[in-house]
This record gives structure tokens, sequence and C-alpha cells, in this order.
């Protein structure tokens, strides 16, 4: 199986760049979350879009890290960690980090319009107005604002990454 060429993905070369996107995702959203200017109109609606732009492209990026870091394991980390199929990655990230099951059920709601694979009604993702415009996350009933479910998702993604040495080409080449 071929990789695609780098000419595909926006200059992303691998993991450890998505992971820095995460952290501007992250980043934008913070920018635009709780703002609690009294807008109307068009102002208004150009918040709240950047407000939820800002919410998906941080989920889709924080699951997507699944292909990404899959693509950059080598034969002999595969086998170490035990993940022969990107399914096997997905299932420890989902198991060991709640906040990526809850990126990956948004996102694929919003990619998709709906989760058919495996919905899971206990997971919700709320746009209000509250003290400020706000996103987060209803999980089992439990609220969690989004800035929270994306910082611990990033978390993990990057002790995962440089735990495990993966990518670490960008390490070596850093310190020279």
């Amino acid at each position: 199986m071929a990789l695609p060429s780098r000419e595909q993905t926006f200059a992303y070369s691998d993991c450890r760049d998505l992971v820095a996107k995460l952290e501007r995702e992250i980043d934008r959203y913070g920018e635009v979350a709780g703002n609690n200017e009294d807008l109307d109109g068009e102002a208004l609606l150009n918040l709240v879009h950047q407000l939820t732009d800002a919410a998906f492209n941080a989920s889709v990026t924080a699951w997507h890290l699944c292909d990404w870091v899959f693509n950059d394991l080598t034969e002999e980390q595969r086998q170490q960690l035990g993940f022969g199929t990107l399914g096997k990655l997905q299932d420890h990230a989902k198991a060991q980090c709640r906040a990526l099951y809850l990126c990956r059920y948004a996102a694929t709601a919003s990619k998709h319009w709906s989760v058919e694979n495996k919905p899971d009604p206990t997971v919700q993702v709320v746009v209000a107005h509250e003290d400020g415009w706000v996103i987060y996350f209803i999980d089992g009933g439990k609220k969690i604002p989004a800035e929270q479910v994306f910082e611990a998702a990033r978390g993990f993604w990057d002790a995962f990454v440089r735990n495990n040495g993966i990518a670490k080409a960008l390490d070596v080449a850093q310190c020279q």
C-alpha cells in the first residue's frame, strides 16, 4: 500500500504537524468562546460560525490523528504496541481517552449528518449562550466544556506520539 504523497496534505508532513494543528484549532476556538458582545444579525451569525467551525475542525483533527499516527508508526512500533490495523489504534484511543471518543462522535456526526455505526444516545454537542457563546459536550448527562475535551485529546496525542517515539526524526532534525 502506497502512502499518499505529501503534495496532497497541505504540507503536513507527519502526525506531529497535526498535533500542532490541533493546538492551533483549540486556540482559534478559545479566541471566540465566551464572547459576550452584544451582537446581532450578521455579526452574531459570524461569531457563532467562527465558534462552530473551530470546534468542528478541532474534533475532526483530534479524531483523524488516528490515521496519521497509524501511518507514521514503523512496522516494529505497530508490533510492539499491538496495532496491526488502524481500527486497533482507534479502539485504543477511544478506550484510553474519553475526549477522543467524544471528538470521534462529533466529527462523525458532523461529517455524515449522524452516527450510524454504534450510535451513543448519551453523547450530544450543544452550542449555547451561557455567559457568552460556548460549546459543550454532554456525556452521559455530564456537561463538559468543548475546550476541555479538545485539550484532553491534544494532551493524549502529544504524550502518545512523544512517549512512543513516533515520527521522532523531527526531534533529531531540530537538535542539529
